[in-house]
């Protein structure tokens, strides 16, 4: 069924360029999707599909060449591309905040632990140091960090890689935002830890009632931790359903493909995984058409003239294949 919550952010056609002296790189060409009050969204593809650039223009991170060509970012139904400066920072940080994929790079190596939790109480909540340390002290100890006030006093280098993802995850979450993005929060973390934090944001997540855009290459952190998926590829989403329909009934070749190259078991075992053909696409380059069908087995003509439309399948699922438009799938049998 379609989601009947309220709207927390919608995004609608929303195109970001990489202009380079050698060309125009479309990263994210035309997305549209909506997440709902209390919604774990996965966004998935390999890398280069254009899952990161888009949660940096959602969090006003574009640095040049980067910029957003057209579109719209919609919270609570203002768009966030018309923010000024203050209204921009007043909601990064207090309405959305991100985890991002490698703390050391993150957190600053010359400021400890405790400072930084604090200032970004500081800027965004009223209230005094004292208050924003006791906060701070209580975040860290939400996270699972022993002995939170001796870590306040440490610096990042003196903390494990888990301990550090645990600290940036009580950073986004310690002015308790309405979105949390967490772009590929467990990829440099080994299993054990990684299943730890996935337990923590999910924990996490339901006692705030939060709505998370978690962003990963990896379908099995989605299929443990999401709601709703969008799969992407070559700066578009192909696919978009629950985490039923793109797990159990995909429909877009690059899903498939997808599924096909991860080891499962809850099917039964046919042998060595397969994986897709081809190459990803050139982005300076990209193909007229579907930008697939250069590695899709059921390409048909039309796949390398035109883009095809985004296919409506019945309760939320759609795809963005001529594979569903059933004249076409005819004609080519």
């Amino acid at each position: 069924m379609e989601n009947t919550k309220n709207e927390v952010l919608k995004i609608e056609d929303l195109s970001i360029s990489f202009y380079t002296p050698v060309g125009e790189v479309k990263a994210v060409d035309s997305i549209n999707y909506t997440l709902h009050e209390n919604e774990i969204m996965g966004i998935v593809g390999e890398s280069g599909s254009g899952k990161s650039v888009e949660s940096y223009g959602i969090m006003g991170l574009l640095q040049e060449p980067g910029k957003v060509k057209n579109g719209k970012i919609l919270y609570k139904g203002e768009n966030i591309l018309d923010y000024d400066k203050n209204q921009m920072s007043s909601f990064r940080g207090a309405k959305c905040s991100m985890i991002f994929q490698n703390p050391m790079t993150c957190l600053n190596p010359v400021y400890t632990i405790g400072s930084q939790l604090m200032e970004a109480i500081l800027v965004h909540q009223k209230g005094n140091k004292n208050e924003a340390y006791n906060k701070a002290v209580e975040m860290l100890d939400l996270v699972g960090i022993s002995n939170p006030k001796r870590r306040m006093r440490q610096y990042p280098h003196e903390l494990s890689g888990g301990m550090r993802q645990r600290v940036m995850i009580g950073m986004g979450l310690i002015c308790e935002p309405d979105i949390l993005i967490a772009d590929e929060p467990t990829t440099a973390l080994d299993v054990t830890i990684q299943a730890q934090i996935l337990e923590l944001i999910k924990e996490i997540q339901e006692r705030n009632q939060m709505s998370v855009i978690f962003i990963t290459h990896n379908l099995a952190v989605v299929a443990q931790i999401c709601d709703t998926v969008s799969v992407m590829y070559a700066g578009r989403i192909v696919e978009q359903g629950s985490v039923d329909d793109i797990f159990y009934n995909p429909n877009h070749p690059y899903t498939k493909g997808l599924l096909k190259s991860m080891p499962r078991i809850d099917v039964e075992d046919n042998g060595r995984l397969e994986s897709i053909k081809g190459t990803p696409v050139d982005m300076l380059n990209p193909p007229v058409g579907c930008g697939f069908s250069t590695r899709c087995d059921y390409c048909m003509n039309i796949c390398l003239k035109k883009e095809p439309p985004m296919i409506e399948l019945g309760n939320g699922h759609r795809t963005k294949c001529f594979l569903h438009i059933k004249e076409l799938y005819d004609a080519r049998r």
